[in-house]
């Protein structure tokens, strides 16, 4: 299946819980995305409801890191 991450066309090996997709994406992309906002179809997931809202097929999703530097 595929969703949108970010704009871009994904594929996605199954249904997960926001949660699970933020611990692949991490792993993924060797970073801490603990503290990153998430949006499913422009709605925000709130961190509270991560275990219970689903990244399904065709969603839409954006994840926001924010990250310091100098």
């Amino acid at each position: 299946m595929e969703i949108i991450l970010n704009g871009k066309k994904t594929p996605l090996e199954k249904e997960m819980t926001v949660t699970e997709f933020i611990q692949n994406l991490g792993k993924e992309k060797n970073m801490n995305l603990s503290g990153a906002v998430v949006l499913i179809d422009d709605e925000v997931v709130k961190k509270a409801d991560w275990d219970k809202s689903f990244v399904k097929a065709g969603s839409a999703i954006e994840v926001l890191a924010f990250v310091s530097g100098g």
